[in-house]
């Protein structure tokens, strides 16, 4: 077989496998130059999770007619003007091949305007091939609509998810990028509903209160460290505010949300005394450096970067979040003498905490202790409403009350799934709850299995989810804490695991 040289078609749908991979890709790019054109209003209007539409519309400075049909060209770019910035990026995008890789997979319409202009240009093609050219009026900026991805290339197509999978990819990118650049407004819909509505916030606290809700953000802790030429500013989660995964730690480098796993450990490492195993925390963190010292041009992506200090990056983000986690009131504190307080049960009684320094064996040998049938013995007390302390003639045993309560709650749960379905309580007073797009994305995915549960919900045409009615048996709980539950669990890596078994994890 001889060596020939491939097609330009060929070329084009070759690179969009490495620019492009699934619709969360393509928003990404669009949204990457809009903000590379200054632009304040970025609207992205998605169908079908993205794979039917992705429409992304801005104010910004726009295309002139003489070079939009060469934004479809690839390495065509105005954001290079010189080899000398390629070693001091100060765009988000640079590379002048995702308009065209985009292009070469989709059929596509993009319009441009600048604002001297008297009129826009619009070119309709698919494939990579522009069919159309026509002036019409528009408003300054761009708009770019990209119809039925991977139309052309049946292998790339078959690796998509569910609409519901795909859009909460889509979403937690654009919310990524949206968290990046708190100054710009951001509107996302699916399917004609706002899924996200960010108005321009002043920083990044006012930000994640458009994205994770003001009950979330206004608990953040402030984070803001300046050394050795780096500026270290944002959000923080206190130890008891986190999440079963990973999505909500957002790390910003120069504008640019980043996936570097060292910078990843290093915010975890802050953490990792206060967090229970397998708990995160919400960072959302930016890090300002000089261009120069950090290079995006490692992968067609560009969501890794490599620093030219890299040990000094992770010590300063590491000694941020570590400054942050002292303030005051933020990990309780407790005196030797008076901290806890022992509760005993069943006949014994309350032991206050401030006599167990001088006496701290009466706790075991003195106190009166009810009897506990079976493996755990005797039960002594209660610390600090949280474990019982139980013995046998040789053993001690501290038992978690609530990881008991939640083992009781899934064995009754799972015995009403077996005759029929748990039965629901309707709610006297419907909850409102708000939570991020790509969580609202997730429970829509498992709805069939929440509403069999004896969950109901509704969504409102701004996002927020309606709870009318929840499991009878969790009566009293709160809507919120559950499905912010529900999140965690059904978000997490256990993919093996059985649907149903999932759901009744985190209900109990």
């Amino acid at each position: 077989m001889r060596i020939r040289r491939l097609p330009d078609h060929l070329v084009n749908k070759i690179a969009a496998g490495e620019v492009v991979e699934r619709p969360a890709s393509a928003a990404k790019e669009l949204v990457e130059n809009a903000l590379d054109a200054a632009a304040t209003l970025i609207s992205v209007d998605l169908r079908d999770g993205g794979a039917a539409l992705v429409r992304v519309t801005d104010d910004g400075v726009g295309m002139t007619a003489d070079e939009l049909p060469l934004a479809l060209e690839r390495h065509a770019t105005s954001k290079l003007p010189s080899d000398a910035d390629l070693d001091a990026i100060a765009t988000l995008g640079f590379r002048g091949e995702a308009l065209a890789a985009i292009a070469a997979v989709s059929r596509f319409t993009i319009s441009s305007r600048t604002r001297d202009a008297a009129e826009g240009l619009r070119l309709v093609g698919e494939g990579g091939v522009i069919a159309h050219r026509l002036a019409v009026p528009a408003e300054r900026g761009t708009s770019v609509e990209v119809r039925d991805l991977f139309f052309n290339t049946p292998a790339r197509l078959k690796f998509l998810k569910s609409p519901a999978t795909e859009l909460g990819t889509t979403l937690r990118a654009i919310t990524q990028l949206a968290l990046a650049q708190p100054a710009v407004q951001f509107r996302v819909a699916h399917n004609g509903r706002a899924a996200l509505t960010a108005p321009a916030a002043k920083d990044l606290r006012e930000r994640a209160g458009a994205v994770w809700g003001w009950p979330i953000a206004q608990r953040l802790l402030r984070v803001d460290r300046t050394e050795h030429g780096l500026h270290v500013h944002g959000v923080a989660g206190p130890p008891d505010l986190t999440r079963g995964g990973r999505d909500d730690i957002v790390i910003v480098v120069n504008g640019r949300p980043v996936r570097d796993p060292a910078l990843l450990q290093a915010a975890l490492a802050a953490y990792r005394p206060l967090l229970a195993r397998d708990r995160f925390p919400l960072v959302v963190v930016a890090i300002d450096m000089p261009a120069a010292d950090v290079d995006a041009n490692v992968h067609p992506t560009k969501a890794w970067v490599r620093f030219r200090h890299p040990r000094l990056v992770q010590e300063m983000l590491l000694a941020a979040l570590r400054d942050a986690l002292r303030t005051p009131d933020v990990v309780p504190t407790m005196s030797a003498a008076g901290g806890a307080t022992w509760t005993a049960t069943g006949p014994s009684a309350a032991t206050d905490a401030s006599a167990l320094p001088a006496d701290q064996h009466a706790l075991f040998a003195e106190t009166p202790a009810a009897y506990m049938p079976g493996r755990f013995g005797r039960v002594l007390g209660q610390v600090q409403d949280t474990f019982i302390v139980a013995t046998t003639d040789d053993e001690v045993f501290f038992l978690d009350q609530h990881v008991v309560h939640e083992r009781v709650l899934f064995e009754r749960l799972e015995s009403d799934l077996a005759v029929g379905a748990p039965p629901s309580q309707a709610l006297l007073f419907p909850e409102t709850v708000d939570l991020p797009p790509a969580a609202r994305a997730l429970l829509e995915r498992w709805r069939p299995t929440l509403e069999r549960l004896g969950f109901a919900f509704d969504s409102r045409p701004d996002g927020a989810l309606v709870v009318s009615a929840m499991p009878a048996l969790l009566k009293g709980d709160e809507p919120r804490r559950l499905l912010e539950a529900a999140v965690d669990e059904l978000g997490g890596p256990k993919a093996e695991a059985p649907a149903m078994e999932r759901a009744l994890a985190f209900v109990a």
